[in-house]
């Protein structure tokens, strides 16, 4: 036994010292990690080994299939970013124009081209969005797509289910993707239904239990794709609590934002799709067995994916996609990708950038050093600087630690609005101009851990909207006040700032 407490305490010294010298997050993350593993010997090293993010970022097959992928539209990468120049030449949109320091950044950064939103509708509860995504696959002539970080066995997933299934026995190529941790708690046998008939089901990096090293490396993205040509995407999952019609009295009122949009922009939503749905243990397995990986595809389904991506990529009909619809960007970010940020860095941006306002609604808010200070700096220039979070939470110590970074923001300026019920809306909207829709959260694990998908639209139409939601959930709603943080008994403002600490790690 002693010969085990040695061993323990020399490998938590190891550990400490790695994140001391070696690790190379932002501070807070490094300090939160060294209390983990000095209070929690033994077991702090297990947490690190699962939850840091070092012992699995890539693998081998998945940096594959990423540069294959990237392969394909390698020439139209290169022209792209010599022509980006004349392309804003060509534009007249003012927004695209003031903006364009932001569209080169994604298009370097993300290899997101400028495409085309055609029509795009914003659906505020779940409940409205379910019956015509539903509508719209059950016209489907060709192929649906879905990916879902959660998908439950309940009213919603079976009509969900139901139609999938029907689809595919007529013969339209169904396929389905789900978080295997997501969806942890939706048994084998609801998807297995999908598969009898006939269309394909995968989960996305499977853990396997004894060694579970990817948990922490989730796909949170929500993506549906209809024939190619309508695209659903944002916040809400599948499921009877997302479409309020839970019959659990425990479930909080579920307000959410999602988009469905047509034209070229589809495509994109498209390639992100495939790019998912390749890098999947199934394909991983066919990989560790060839060196060369177009043996993988047919010559037929190379080119077909080849045009697939290149429209994606395209998605600019006549070069001017301005009078066509609305100028629009797709943000993916993941631990595939070789700056895991993206999104974070796009919505700093936008912060940066803002000259009268920023509303920004999230459900977890535990902002990385980076965000905060953007916030700061902004509201201290005197934008108009607001976030609307839960006031109902799903997570304590999300709630705990998100009070701290609200009672020290209050200071700047900067106006938090607690909704009536659950907000899980992952929305950010500035100056009447600019505005995303999402999946990505205001905290560490989406900006760094999770597979998530944004889209950025430049126009001015599409922001008042955007804004003027935000301005309807605010009746909703109550004003965060400093007497109200400040009036909290002692002990309740020092397990704040605990779990603040703790925040890099949530």
């Amino acid at each position: 036994m002693e010969l085990f407490l040695n061993l323990a305490a020399i490998l938590n010294i190891i550990f400490i010292t790695f994140v001391l010298f070696f690790e190379r997050k932002e501070d807070s993350r490094r300090w939160a990690w060294v209390l983990v593993l000095y209070f929690l010997p033994l077991v702090g090293v297990i947490l690190y080994i699962l939850l840091s993010g070092h012992f699995f970022t890539k693998t081998k097959q998945l940096t594959r299939i990423s540069h294959f992928f990237d392969g394909l539209n390698v020439l139209f990468y290169q022209e792209y970013k010599e022509s980006l120049q004349d392309f804003y030449s060509s534009l007249n949109t003012p927004v695209v124009e003031e903006y364009k320091s932001l569209v080169k950044m994604n298009v370097t950064g993300n290899k997101s081209p400028l495409v085309t939103t055609v029509t795009s509708r914003i659906y505020c509860w779940g409940q409205d969005m379910f019956p015509e995504m539903l509508a719209d696959m059950e016209a489907a002539t060709q192929s649906i797509y879905i990916e879902s970080f959660i998908i439950h066995d309940d009213t919603t997933g079976n009509a969900l289910m139901d139609v999938l299934c029907k689809k595919a026995q007529e013969g339209i190529e169904v396929k389905l993707l789900y978080d295997d941790v997501g969806s942890i708690l939706t048994p084998n046998s609801f998807f297995h239904r999908l598969t009898k008939a006939g269309g394909q089901v995968q989960a996305f990096f499977p853990v396997k239990w004894r060694l579970p090293l990817s948990i922490n490396f989730r796909n949170h993205r929500k993506i549906t794709v209809i024939d190619g040509i309508i695209g659903y995407m944002g916040g809400i999952n599948i499921g009877d609590e997302y479409a309020n019609c839970s019959k659990s009295r425990d479930k909080l009122l579920w307000r959410d934002t999602h988009i469905r949009l047509t034209g070229p922009v589809v495509m994109n939503l498209h390639s992100t799709f495939l790019i998912d749905w390749f890098t999947t243990p199934a394909w991983h397995t066919r990989l560790k067995k060839t060196d060369d990986i177009t043996k993988l595809f047919s010559p037929e389904t190379i080119e077909l994916l080849q045009q697939q991506l290149s429209a994606a990529k395209h998605g600019i009909t006549e070069k001017h996609p301005s009078h066509k619809g609305i100028p629009t960007q797709i943000i993916t970010a993941g631990p595939d990708d070789l700056c895991t940020t993206e999104i974070e860095d796009a919505l700093i941006r936008m912060i940066m950038a803002a000259k009268r306002y920023v509303y920004i609604q999230t459900p977890y808010f535990t902002p990385t050093q980076e965000f905060y200070k953007a916030l700061k700096l902004a509201a201290m220039s005197g934008v108009d600087v607001r976030i609307m979070v839960p006031d109902q939470w799903d997570k304590f110590y999300v709630r705990e630690a998100a009070y701290q970074f609200i009672r020290e923001m209050l200071d700047f300026g900067i106006k938090f609005y607690h909704y009536n019920g659950f907000i899980h809306s992952k929305t950010l909207v500035a100056d009447d101009k600019i505005s995303t829709i999402g999946s990505t959260n205001i905290d560490t694990r989406s900006f760094d851990l999770h597979f998530e998908v944004n889209a950025i639209f430049y126009d001015e139409n599409l922001a008042c909207q955007c804004r003027q939601i935000f301005e309807n959930d605010i009746e909703n709603s109550r004003l965060a006040t400093s007497q109200w943080f400040e009036s909290m008994p002692l002990l309740r403002r020092a397990l704040w700032a605990f779990f603040k600490m703790f925040s890099p790690l949530m």
